[in-house]
């Protein structure tokens, strides 16, 4: 479960890998929250995301991260707290992020970094384990709950 650039993935948390990235209740409208939700064997559109590219390359590479239900970007709405998908610009700098390789005990994960930086990185909240655990923009520490896996769709 690699990041390669543009494309549509899966999100995982690192230290949860039976969880994905979910926009709450797949709602289609603006501002839906974001947390972990069990993964199943096909993962519904409101667990895919399309990560594009809209500036840079290479590590300072920004992208906008898209939810494949709602179409709505992936936004650090705030610093230290709970991320959600409202209704902005594509060049709103909450909705921007950059991929870094974060290499951990041997697996290619990823942190997932708001343009923002008092935004910090995309973060499980309370390294929650279980299904429904908030999605943070929180205070950069490369910590386990702040890696992901990025699973191809």
């Amino acid at each position: 479960m690699v990041f390669n650039g543009v494309g549509t993935y899966e999100i995982v948390p690192y230290q949860a890998p039976t969880l994905n990235l979910n926009a709450w209740d797949g709602l289609l409208t603006p501002g839906a929250v974001v947390r972990t939700y069990a993964r199943g064997d096909t993962p519904s559109d409101n667990a895919k995301w399309q990560v594009a590219l809209v500036a840079g390359s290479g590590d300072s590479a920004e992208y906008l991260i898209i939810n494949v239900r709602s179409g709505f970007f992936l936004t650090a709405t705030g610093d230290n707290k709970i991320v959600s998908t409202p209704q902005i610009s594509p060049t709103d700098q909450s909705a921007r992020w950059t991929i870094k390789a974060s290499t951990t005990n041997g697996y290619q994960v990823f942190t997932i970094n708001s343009k923002i930086s008092s935004r910090g990185q995309l973060s499980v909240k309370d390294f929650g384990t279980q299904s429904g655990a908030d999605i943070l923009s929180a205070t950069t520490k490369n910590e386990d709950n702040q890696k992901w896996y990025f699973d191809a769709k």
